[in-house]
């Protein structure tokens, strides 16, 4: 028998929130945006560790390397992915690797994005409902990344857009929603009351200053969040630097 869905997503959020260190970029932008970064799975996963995160989200290749690393920190595998070597207008994720080869490697959850609004949504529907259908079996948690896109929006940032985006996400499926900042609690706390899933934050673009990090996380929190997924603006730091700024981030979220 497998373990139920509530119970693994419970060792995520065992408080109902969670931070999760997100690690799946290099294969979205490639590794020479991060020049001068060490991007190592290894390190992410001592930054993981020492940073007492509730979960690390990336892609299998990565997870293999570092699942011996980590202690019991529950590894998130990460199912869908795209690179930026193709077009703009190709708004798709497709399926690159398995429920059965996450559960194989010890996941506990698995995570995969749809870009709603995208020209190429329906694809990204039908393949959801195979990733949904594995999850079903396998009784795997769904961390569904309801990302807002397509030539109607003038910005993926658009508060109506991430507010549709993260409902439609749990309409569909998923059991914890990650989107967009809307950039304010006012608009950010409707995302959040018309969702009827967990929403955790993207980390976002680059931000240099850790106060403004920990402004956002405070600001999301009180709009009703159930914590961040986070990457670059963690470990693009000095490993002190990505570890401290990460026991910050819980210490607001888990307070």
């Amino acid at each position: 028998m497998f373990e139920s869905k509530e119970r693994k997503l419970k060792k995520i959020m065992k408080d109902g929130k969670a931070v999760l260190l997100a690690f799946d970029h290099a294969i979205e932008h490639g590794p020479s945006i991060y020049e001068g970064i060490d991007i190592s799975p290894e390190r992410i996963a001592r930054i993981a560790f020492d940073g007492n995160v509730d979960g690390i989200i990336l892609h299998i290749g990565a997870a293999r390397r570092i699942k011996k690393l980590i202690g019991k920190i529950p590894i998130i595998i990460k199912l869908t992915a795209r690179t930026s070597l193709t077009s703009d207008e190709n708004q798709i994720q497709q399926i690159v690797t398995s429920v059965k080869e996450a559960k194989e490697i010890g996941a506990t959850a698995i995570a995969c994005t749809i870009y709603f609004g995208s020209e190429r949504e329906s694809e990204m529907l039908k393949m959801f409902k195979e990733i949904k259908q594995e999850t079903n079996r396998f009784k795997m948690p769904i961390f569904g990344f309801a990302y807002p896109r397509g030539k109607k929006l003038k910005s993926k940032y658009d508060a109506d857009a991430i507010r549709y985006a993260a409902r439609a996400g749990a309409e569909i499926g998923f059991d914890v929603v990650k989107t967009y900042y809307t950039g304010d609690k006012e608009s950010f706390s409707k995302v959040v009351k018309d969702c009827f899933v967990p929403v955790l934050v993207a980390g976002g673009p680059k931000i240099s200053e850790e106060k403004d990090i920990l402004k956002v996380v405070e600001d999301v929190m009180n709009a009703g969040a159930s914590g961040v997924a986070i990457g670059r603006n963690v470990w693009m730091r000095n490993d002190e630097e990505a570890v401290n700024l990460l026991k910050e981030i819980g210490r607001i979220v888990h307070k």
